[in-house]
């Protein structure tokens, strides 16, 4: 009888490495939020991964050439992500967010407020409306009731090369030399 004896202590160690990792995610998890991050990040930037819905031609006006979702910068600055051993997230706590990531209808009730002008010298009465602290002429203005359209822009969303890395960088935690 011939036999075949080998030594598998590295084997054995290997496989006790894969299961360490494969109980204590959180450095993958971690990465992976990182990547959506990169992601959520990169759709600001390219103003929607496909192109978001343009903006209505009143707030062009307004904006003067400003990107889309980034007027104040205040929703693209305020995703963050989260991590855990068992998950991979980004998010934002700005209520409006899910507006302008899903879209959806706004529906304002009538109502009436004092508007603020500035008025000239001679008299005349501007069209543009101020700041309080900014005006010298007011009066009560009735508005109806009325809605608004908001077209969906998604912003956390993953590419199909975002999702990619993220299984490429699953691959790599689990199968990178053992220290």
């Amino acid at each position: 009888m011939i036999e075949l004896k080998q030594e598998v202590a590295h084997v054995l160690a290997a496989l006790a490495e894969l299961d360490r990792r494969g109980e204590h995610r959180e450095p993958l998890m971690r990465s992976l939020s990182g990547t959506m991050l990169d992601e959520v990040e990169q759709n600001f930037a390219a103003q929607g991964r496909p192109a978001w819905a343009g903006l209505a031609p009143s707030t062009l006006k307004r904006r003067q050439g400003g990107k889309v979702l980034q007027d104040t910068r205040r929703l693209a600055s305020s995703i963050e992500p989260a991590s855990d051993n068992d998950s991979a997230q980004v998010g934002t706590n700005v209520v409006y967010a899910a507006i302008q990531h899903f879209g959806g209808e706004i529906k304002r009730a009538a109502r009436s407020q004092r508007v603020y002008f500035k008025q000239d010298k001679d008299g005349s009465v501007g069209t543009r409306f101020v700041k309080k602290s900014q005006s010298n002429f007011s009066q009560w203005a009735t508005i109806g009731e009325h809605s608004v359209k908001i077209p969906a822009r998604p912003f956390l969303v993953l590419t199909e090369s975002g999702i990619q890395t993220m299984e490429d960088q699953a691959i790599r935690y689990l199968s990178e030399p053992w220290k």
